[in-house]
């Protein structure tokens, strides 16, 4: 997978997600990330892991995001389950995942402070995009952006400690009879 085209498929998906709350069109938002999803996935070198770490990210972000709500910290639009955050923020948590390995990789090689100064920078920054544009409502009060801040400066390393770590491929070996 090239990390240019990842890079820019995960912009693009981002966009039509936060686009799709404004104009009412989360379905086909969540249809068309779905295939960028099936694309990456099929020509992915490790389509397994990607799929796994993933899985992992959605269910860290479900849990991250509803708590940023429930806390009222910051209030999304669209369509959810009940209290959960919506499920167009689940696909962002998704096709977010598929970055780590291809075009946010060189943090997998850096210190994880790097990764945790990144999330602080500018995972608040990703938020308050997404309440300009229309998918949330946010206040910008200090205090807001600094649990933002402090949130993402914990979940980037996670997810790239995890990413480095947890599925690394186990080399199998046979001793001859």
């Amino acid at each position: 997978m090239n990390r240019f085209i990842n890079a820019i498929g995960f912009q693009i998906g981002w966009f039509v997600c936060i686009a799709s709350v404004r104009y009412d069109q989360e379905i086909l938002a969540l249809l068309f990330c779905g295939v960028l999803v099936g694309l990456h996935l099929f020509y992915s070198k490790a389509p397994l892991i990607d799929f796994k770490l993933s899985l992992i990210a959605l269910v860290l972000g479900v849990v991250v995001d509803s708590s940023l709500q429930y806390f009222s910290v910051i209030s999304f639009y669209g369509w959810g389950l009940g209290p959960l955050s919506p499920f167009w923020l689940w696909m962002v948590w998704v096709m977010f995942a598929l970055t780590l390995n291809y075009s946010l990789a060189f943090l997998l090689n850096r210190h994880l402070l790097l990764s945790a100064i990144a999330g602080l920078l500018f995972g608040p920054l990703s938020y308050i995009a997404g309440a300009k544009l229309g998918a949330a409502g946010f206040d910008n009060s200090l205090s807001h952006l600094a649990v933002l801040g402090m949130i993402w400066m914990l979940t980037l390393p996670a997810l790239v400690f995890i990413s480095k770590n947890s599925f690394l491929p186990t080399e199998v070996t046979h001793d001859a009879p």
